[in-house]
């Protein structure tokens, strides 16, 4: 018999998120103003930011136009006040590479810091890159794997042998302390699968499939 994952609703947080509060010295957005800024301490230039309100199933319009945001750069993403605080957010960097902060209390946000400054190695981040697997798809999925993105290969599956993860439920995936970029493979029932490359799990609680 299958083990089922959880069901949304008992939902608890893994991993707190990383370098995402407001900076030293500033307070949070007033009200229900879900807009921030990107803080660019990374290596590489940012070219596009996607944010989406977390129930939506894509990504939607680049919120930086023509912008761009260089190393040590910062950008203001203006967001509409309609009520809605939680937010997906995506980054592309100069060179194709991704990341993506899921559910993001946006409106209690002043900076969403990127990198921890200088040209540091890209795998350099240590931390907790446990997270929940949350699937808002149509099907159930059969097998997840999260494997750091240093690495080669997919290594195990994370669900085990006997679990899958039904519509609508999530399921805890334990990874061991260390290494945040990890790149991550989903295989629904029926056979299709789903990749993202260099997901920061150090800074991912819910990390949502849809």
């Amino acid at each position: 018999m299958l083990r089922r994952a959880l069901p949304l609703a008992l939902l608890v947080p893994l991993a707190a998120l990383a370098q995402t509060g407001p900076a030293p010295g500033q307070a949070p957005n007033p009200g229900n103003d879900p807009s921030f800024r990107v803080v660019n301490n990374t290596a590489r230039a940012i070219n596009e930011v996607y944010a989406s309100p977390a129930n939506q199933p894509d990504w939607g319009h680049d919120r930086l136009g023509n912008e761009v945001v260089p190393p040590g750069g910062r950008q203001i993403i203006r967001l509409p006040q309609d009520g809605t605080c939680s937010w997906d957010i995506r980054i592309v960097y100069q060179g194709a590479g991704a990341e993506e902060r899921r559910n993001l209390n946006t409106c209690g946000l002043v900076d969403l810091v990127l990198g921890g400054g200088g040209a540091a190695p890209r795998n350099a981040q240590q931390g907790n890159p446990s997270f929940n697997l949350v699937n808002q798809g149509g099907r159930p999925i059969e097998q997840f794997y999260a494997s750091p993105a240093s690495a080669k290969g997919w290594g195990p599956d994370r669900l085990g042998e006997n679990t899958i993860v039904p519509p609508g439920e999530y399921q805890p995936v334990r990874l061991p302390q260390g290494e945040c970029l990890y790149d991550l493979r989903w295989v629904w029932q029926g056979g299709e699968a789903g990749e993202r490359r260099n997901v920061n799990a150090c800074a991912t609680t819910n990390y949502v499939v849809k």
